[in-house]
């Protein structure tokens, strides 16, 4: 890219300090920029654009020096909508009056944005193909990468969930957004001597709980101390994206069922791995999901019987695989995503 991108200096604001979702949409940011050879720097003042990667923060007290730098210093300022706003039309009211330009993950969101007249520019979440692949070997050798007893598993149906669903604030109560109970609801009209449900991620302590008490077969990826504990395991159980990438390679079907996403990358991480994912209409998931994969929450019985009929082989998920796996290679074409934040800086 021009060497003209230099004049231009970014100071990217945002992070989970985990390693986790925050953290790689920072990455992913720095990289993109730099890649495209605008300046990054560590001194606001200096910089020209303020690209804060969780719009939320801009709402944290804490940060409302950006709204007066924006002002007396005429900067301008970029935020990533990170989940899904229109649940909080609120948030965007308090905005727009001071960020210039929005990035929106979804379609969705950035419809929604469009039609309430504020800019808005259409960058789905990153995730990296070098490590989200399908690694071509044995169920069995997983298991002996991560150190998993094949035995607890062999000749099961592995059904995947590694999203945090319970409350930082209260382990034991579910995040209303990631409605871990209507995957309870699925998993209980399933046959629970053909499957098991693999479990990875910290705060996993609310659906553990509800595995238990209706005999729901799990396997835990992780230090489980901290769910009988009942301590927040934030830290230790927040997995490396490797031994994630390795689990999509271990399961048969994914199964996301949110009431609300910016997201999720799981539905992105699924389709690089070429694992067949379904989910609820949240999110990306129009935007990459093959439509027979999607379902509503008050049907969820579609992907009861969708799944019974998938573990007695009278569907043939390759074509699924492949719709999904051609859309999301095409979403995150790493050349179309440089133009994309080319245009966006340039342009703001």
């Amino acid at each position: 890219m021009g060497s003209s991108n230099r004049k231009i200096k970014v100071f990217i604001l945002g992070t989970d300090n985990i390693n986790w979702s925050i953290d790689k949409d920072r990455e992913a940011t720095v990289y993109f920029l730099k890649e495209n050879n605008f300046e990054i720097t560590n001194n606001f003042l200096k910089a020209n654009v303020i690209f804060c990667v969780w719009y939320d923060l801009l709402l944290n007290p804490r940060y409302f020096w950006i709204k007066w730098i924006k002002r007396f210093l005429n900067k301008k300022i970029i935020a990533v909508i990170t989940n899904d706003v229109t649940f909080y039309p609120q948030k965007i009211e308090i905005l727009r009056e001071y960020v210039n330009v929005f990035i929106a993950p979804s379609e969705k969101i950035y419809k929604y944005l469009k039609e309430n007249g504020i800019k808005v520019y259409k960058i789905p979440f990153f995730v990296d193909h070098r490590i989200f692949k399908p690694f071509l070997i044995s169920k069995e050798q997983v298991c002996k990468k991560l150190n998993i007893d094949w035995g607890l598993i062999k000749d099961k149906f592995l059904i995947g969930s590694f999203q945090r669903d319970s409350l930082g604030s209260d382990l034991t109560k579910p995040k209303w957004q990631k409605n871990p109970d209507l995957l309870i609801k699925i998993l209980n009209k399933l046959p629970k001597d053909r499957f098991v449900l693999i479990l990875t991620g910290p705060r996993r302590h609310y659906i553990i709980n509800q595995c238990e008490k209706v005999g729901i077969p799990y396997l835990f990826y992780g230090d489980k101390k901290y769910i009988t504990e009942l301590k927040d395991d934030l830290i230790v159980n927040n997995m490396d994206t490797e031994k994630i990438a390795l689990l999509y390679n271990l399961i048969d079907l994914y199964i996301i069922p949110s009431k609300s996403e910016g997201g999720p990358k799981a539905i992105l991480e699924s389709s690089l791995t070429k694992t067949l994912i379904v989910s609820t209409a949240v999110g990306l998931a129009p935007d990459i999901l093959h439509p027979d994969l999607i379902y509503e929450e008050e049907d969820y019985k579609k992907i009861v019987n969708f799944t019974k009929d998938i573990m007695e082989k009278k569907i043939n998920v390759e074509k699924y695989i492949d719709y999904n796996y051609q859309r999301v290679t095409d979403v995150l074409d790493e050349k179309k995503l440089l133009e994309k934040y080319a245009i966006l800086i340039k342009n703001i």
